[in-house]
C-alpha cells in the first residue's frame, strides 16, 4: 500500500505605502572640552559682551583685547591645535555632509580655552600644595583627582546648558 503526501504552502505579500520610521535617539551632549561646545561658549560670551558695548566697538578684535585674549597665536600653537589628539585637521560635519576646515576663530577659541584650563589647573595645584595636600597617594591619587576634576567640569558646563544646542 502506498501513501501519497501532498504539501501546500501559502505565500502572503504585504505592501506598504510608506516606510516605518523610528525617532532618532537623542544626541548625547558633547564633552565640555571638545571644539564645538568651546566655540559656542566663546560666541555666547562675545555676544553678551557686544550687548554692553557701543555699536562701533562690536568686533572680535575689540572683544579679544577687552578680555585679555591673544590677538594671534603662533603657527606652532595652531599646528598643535589641529593635531589628531586635539581638534583634528578638519571638522566632521553631520552624517553624509563630509568635512570642512576649522575657521581661525574656532581655532583661537579652542586655544583660548586650553590656556584658561591650564591656568585654572595650575592655580588649583598651587592652592593644594599651599594647603599641605598629601602627595603620598602617588600617581593613582593624581589620576583620581584629575578624573574627579573632569567630571566636575562636565557637570558645571552641562548645568550652563549652552553647548547642548549643537
Amino acid at each position: 500500500m502506498s501513501m501519497t503526501t501532498t504539501t501546500y504552502s501559502t505565500t502572503t505579500y504585504i505592501t506598504s505605502t510608506s516606510p516605518v520610521t523610528y525617532p532618532s535617539p537623542p544626541r548625547a551632549a558633547a564633552p565640555y572640552d571638545s571644539p564645538l561646545p568651546i566655540y559656542e561658549r566663546y560666541k555666547a560670551a562675545r555676544q553678551a559682551w557686544y550687548s554692553t558695548q557701543p555699536r562701533n566697538k562690536c568686533n572680535d578684535k575689540a572683544y579679544r583685547k577687552a578680555k585679555g585674549l591673544r590677538a594671534k597665536y603662533t603657527k606652532a600653537a595652531v599646528e598643535y591645535a589641529l593635531g589628531w589628539k586635539e581638534m583634528g585637521a578638519q571638522l566632521v560635519l553631520e552624517r553624509g555632509q563630509g568635512r570642512r576646515d576649522w575657521t581661525t576663530e574656532e581655532i583661537n577659541a579652542y586655544l583660548d580655552f586650553g590656556e584658561a584650563e591650564n591656568k585654572r589647573i595650575e592655580q588649583a595645584v598651587i592652592t593644594q600644595l599651599e594647603q599641605g595636600y598629601n602627595l603620598n597617594g602617588g600617581l593613582n591619587a593624581i589620576q583620581e583627582e584629575a578624573i574627579r576634576d573632569n567630571q566636575a567640569q562636565q557637570l558645571y558646563y552641562d548645568s550652563q546648558n549652552t553647548h547642548q544646542k549643537l
